[in-house]
């Protein structure tokens, strides 16, 4: 074999290990330096201890936690001897919009939204169009986040146990479309309008109210809070409408299907401190989850009782509001308190909108809440995969139109 210079060259990374391999278990020589500085009355000091210095902690002994476990009797805490009437998020009225019509002392004006909300519908941009379809593909179809899905259920065959899916849950859709389409409405009505607002998350009002001898609790959830500086505008004088009817649902009471408990706070909650600028509830979202929001019976949850949550919800976030601003024993308000609602489960939209005038709920007499709602829109058909494509169809640009308007109501 040829030598080159290539192979007369040395490999230095191969001697140093030598190197360090020969010397690396040699002693230290004693030079008899710290004997002598220790005669002179000279501390000698680690170096490593000034770099880094040994810190004491004092060892502190807790107490075991007492968990206390209690009984849902009368040794409670919370245990009162008068019943309670509560409705939470899973609840639904049996009767639907006229149980909480009776329940809340509402009329239902139309069934449409107020004029003033309408005349803001104006037509919006192809871009913004295609800005709210890219959102959608976003939220239902390009999203990477899988979830455990329900299980499927055959009516034909209640028996069969389909294999488990997993992909995209529906309140995870809804959720991410609340949040994007508020971006959009931000992106377009400019500063002066954002300015005005904020969005709250997770928003938890409680409210207790009597209604005829009876004791009513509302602690309700909003997914989002649309809040801002300046309350909105009352649509309709306190008085009006003194000629329409409350529905009957006879031989029932309007607190039919209400949850009865023992063990209660009876305390006002509204999520906003009075300290913020933003302190008037504008627009409140909610989602609809099927997995969630139930019957007592296993029958289906029908779309009137969808509607009547819509109701309950706008109604406790403007009582809510109303006592915090004119105390808790407030009962017809000085100036009416206007709330927005939109509810969804990601492909129906309702939009909505309350007047709270009274909080003097019993009877049907005297001064009355309105209410009113828009038909339930579709924001399109299909969002998903088919045979490994994404297919988005039946786009419909009136729910747009709508929450744009109900973002630019004062």
């Amino acid at each position: 074999m040829k030598l080159t210079q290539a192979l007369r060259k040395y490999h230095l990374g191969r001697l140093t290990r030598q190197i360090w391999y020969a010397v690396r278990e040699r002693t230290p020589i004693d030079n008899n330096v710290e004997s002598k500085l220790s005669g002179l009355n000279i501390k000698i000091v680690d170096p490593i201890d000034i770099f880094q210095p040994k810190k004491e902690f004092v060892k502190i002994e807790l107490p075991e936690p007492i968990i206390k476990v209690y009984k849902p009797d009368n040794t409670h805490p919370d245990w009162k001897n008068r019943t309670c009437l509560n409705y939470k998020d899973h609840n639904v009225l049996q009767h639907g919009l006229s149980q909480a019509q009776l329940l809340l002392k509402t009329i239902l004006i139309k069934n449409e939204l107020p004029q003033q909300i309408e005349e803001k519908e104006i037509d919006i941009s192809e871009d913004i169009h295609r800005l709210v379809k890219r959102t959608i593909y976003t939220s239902n179809v390009f999203d990477a986040h899988q979830e455990l899905l329900p299980k499927r259920k055959d009516p034909e065959r209640p028996a069969w146990n389909f294999p488990r899916d997993y992909g995209l849950t529906d309140i995870r859709k809804t959720h991410n479309l609340f949040k994007k389409l508020l971006q959009i409405c931000e992106c377009v009505c400019g500063p002066e309008i954002v300015q005005t607002r904020s969005v709250y998350h997770n928003g938890v009002a409680c409210l207790s109210i009597e209604k005829e001898s009876n004791l009513l609790q509302f602690a309700l959830t909003f997914d989002l809070a649309l809040i801002s500086t300046n309350p909105l505008k009352k649509i309709e004088d306190q008085n009006a409408y003194m000629e329409l009817d409350f529905p009957n649902i006879y031989p029932f009471y309007p607190t039919v299907s209400l949850t009865k408990t023992n063990i209660y706070k009876t305390e006002d909650l509204y999520p906003i401190e009075t300290t913020t600028p933003w302190s008037n509830v504008h627009t409140i979202f909610i989602s609809h989850n099927p997995e969630e929001v139930k019957n007592l019976s296993e029958l289906p949850v029908v779309e009137d009782q969808i509607l009547a949550r819509s109701m309950i919800k706008s109604f406790t976030a403007a009582a809510s509001n109303a006592r915090q601003k004119y105390g808790s024993d407030v009962k017809h308000l000085p100036e009416p308190i206007t709330v927005q609602c939109v509810e969804s489960n990601g492909k129906q939209f309702h939009f909505s909108v309350f007047q709270l005038n009274t909080l003097d709920i019993n009877k049907t007499e005297g001064i009355r809440n309105f209410w009113w709602s828009s038909p339930i829109l579709e924001l399109y058909e299909e969002a998903c995969y088919k045979t490994g494509k994404p297919i988005f169809t039946g786009y419909n640009p009136e729910v747009v139109k709508k929450l744009f308007a109900f973002y630019k109501n004062t």
